[in-house]
Order: structure tokens, then C-alpha cells, then sequence
């Protein structure tokens, strides 16, 4: 990154989480204004929260969808419901701060597969109503293998493996153990195994009111494909938030598992 880049990159990040953010250069602890202390390992971490809290790539308020989403959340509620977020490949918990503080009341269910980066996300929300799960996420239950080959913690990928390391969840499972919730959001940034998650079993998707979903075809070519046919074929608004496509179901179709 330039030396003009990084000063606008942190001017950015000031602007968006504090003065106080900026230690994460000299530290692995710096605060997020309104979300209180967060570790920020060397790495990747920075650009993570950067990508969350100052570009706002989960920001929904700039939608003309957003009445209707926030209408969602609130009937949830007055169904005597937790509204559920699930957030898939969650990485060191950085959005799953963003949802928590965003939609106050709401479960978040933190997925992350891998161990170092599931003990950051950890630490980082505690004290949120937020349940970390260290696992992967799939269309079927297995297990499966954490490719690394030196990459970056937020690049890791997942394969599966009958002898792997790692439990593979799938949404329904998640959906059963938080049977106090209605399901609300998902966030899927799982480094190509998305290609996996949508293969069969997605049901919960008529429940969904937003899915984020960062595509990865650019590196894992067709891995898109599976989501692509699901989607298309559901009652879903399309739109384009940085490296995210945002799904949101129209209001007529939406429904209630109880209703």
C-alpha cells in the first residue's frame, strides 16, 4: 500500500471508529468507538475491520429495501422471536460486532473454522449476544480439512474430508439449536465453499429476509454457480455492495416459520 494510501486509509478508519483504532499499529489492542476494545493481530485483521467499520460493507441503511428489512426485524420481535443472524466465515469477529451493534436484540451465530481465528473472534465479541460455533459450514454434515498453504487468516479455505479435522454444520442444524430465534440474516463469505453450502438442502433461504454473499469465481471458478441457480429461482432483490452481492426477499414472499 502507498504512503498516500495508508495516510487515507487512516484518516478513513478515524473518521469511522476513533482515534483510539490507530493503535493497532503499535499493538494488538485498539478500541472501535461504540464497540469498546477488539484485538487486531498482525495481518490481516486491520483491513477486516477496515472493510466492516469504515467501508461499511454491511451497511443496509442506504437501501430503499432498508423500511422493509428493518420492518422484518421488528415483527420478529413482536412474534416473541430472537432475531437470528448467521454469520458464515466470521473470521475474527468483526462482523459479527457490526450485526450485533446494528440490530440490537438480535442472536448472532459466529461460524469460523479456523482455530486461531475463531479464539480471536471470540475474545472480540464477548460480552455481545453472540454464540461462536468453530466449525464449517455445508449443505450436508461431515468433516472437513483447513487449506492454508502460508495464506492469510482470511483466506483459508475449507475441503471435505471423512478423515478431516473440522465439523462441518449445516443452517438447519444452527436453526434447530437456536429454536428461540427466527431466522433474519445470513452473511456468507466462506473462500469458495459456497459452492458446497447452496449444492442442496437450502430450504432456509425462504426463511431469509438479507443474504450477503462474497463471491469467489475470481479464484475458485464455478463457485458461484449453485447460488446463482438457487437464488435466481427465489423472489430475491439483487444489489451490489462493494465485494458483496446483497439479496433481500421481497416483502410478499417473506414468511414466518410459525405463521
Amino acid at each position: 500500500m502507498g504512503a498516500a494510501r495508508t495516510v487515507l486509509s487512516n484518516l478513513r478508519d478515524v473518521r469511522h471508529m476513533g482515534f483510539c483504532y490507530l493503535k493497532h499499529h503499535v499493538s494488538t489492542s485498539a478500541s472501535v468507538r461504540g464497540i469498546g476494545r477488539v484485538t487486531v493481530r498482525r495481518g490481516s485483521d486491520a483491513e477486516v475491520f477496515s472493510q466492516v467499520f469504515s467501508s461499511m460493507q454491511y451497511e443496509l441503511q442506504y437501501l430503499r429495501q432498508f423500511d422493509e428489512i428493518q420492518r422484518r426485524f421488528e415483527d420478529i420481535k413482536m412474534c416473541g422471536k430472537i432475531p437470528l443472524i448467521i454469520d458464515l466465515g466470521a473470521n475474527n469477529g468483526a462482523s459479527a460486532l457490526w450485526f450485533a451493534s446494528r440490530f440490537p436484540g438480535s442472536r448472532v451465530v459466529a461460524v469460523e473454522p479456523d482455530p486461531g481465528n475463531a479464539a480471536t473472534c471470540r475474545h472480540n465479541v464477548r460480552g455481545q449476544n453472540v454464540v461462536v460455533l468453530e466449525a464449517a459450514i455445508g449443505s450436508e454434515a461431515g468433516m472437513v480439512n483447513l487449506i492454508t498453504d502460508n495464506r492469510e487468516d482470511w483466506t483459508v479455505t475449507t475441503e471435505r474430508s471423512a478423515g478431516g479435522a473440522v465439523q462441518l454444520l449445516t443452517v438447519p442444524e444452527i436453526l434447530e439449536s437456536n429454536s428461540d430465534c427466527e431466522l433474519f440474516m445470513v452473511k456468507i463469505d466462506i473462500e469458495g465453499f459456497e459452492s458446497d453450502l447452496f449444492e442442496s438442502s437450502t430450504e432456509w433461504l425462504l426463511k431469509t429476509k438479507v443474504v450477503f454473499i462474497e463471491p469467489h469465481d475470481w479464484f475458485f471458478p464455478g463457485s458461484s454457480r449453485h447460488f446463482q441457480r438457487v437464488l435466481g429461482g427465489m423472489d430475491f432483490d439483487l444489489l451490489i455492495n462493494d465485494e458483496n452481492l446483497i439479496y433481500v426477499q421481497r416483502e410478499a414472499t417473506a414468511s414466518f416459520s410459525d405463521r
